[in-house]
């Protein structure tokens, strides 16, 4: 069963806002479980904090078929597999980006754990939402 072709239009920009909203959140997320939300302007601290993560997921997502919807349905593992592997390859680059924006020459091992996972967890747990939301709306077409 293919995807509406209104919806396949927008449903790549539908899935790219929605990383994008939840890599912010994960940001947002970390920065509030260690106190380092900005109290005079949180927004932006997040959206600092957060773009070097950005142009990565971006750039990796596009190269490696996340925003692939033909298969959405049919193929929902193949949709993970490929956001899932281009976290794997966005998340280090955002890491080394950060890395170097704050001038830190090391980054613990722990912070690299926790940011591929907690990351991950974030961009496939709105992805899960999408698709639940998405298989409602197609059968009710």
């Amino acid at each position: 069963m293919s995807m509406p072709p209104k919806l396949a239009r927008v449903a790549p920009w539908i899935l790219l806002a929605g990383d994008l909203l939840a890599l912010l959140l994960f940001v947002f997320q970390g920065q509030r479980d260690h106190e380092l939300v900005d109290p005079n302007n949180p927004a932006l601290g997040v959206l600092l904090a957060g773009l070097p993560f950005l142009p990565p997921w971006i750039i990796a997502a596009f190269l490696l078929g996340a925003y692939q919807t033909d298969d959405l349905v049919n193929h929902p593992y193949k949709f993970f597999a490929r956001a899932i592997n281009a976290w794997l390859v966005a998340a280090p680059l955002g890491l080394v980006l950060r890395a170097l924006v704050l001038g830190r020459a090391v980054i613990p091992t722990l912070f690299v754990i926790a940011g591929l996972g907690f990351g991950a967890l974030f961009v496939l747990g709105w992805r899960v939402v999408f698709i639940i939301v998405y298989a409602r709306w197609q059968r009710r077409s």
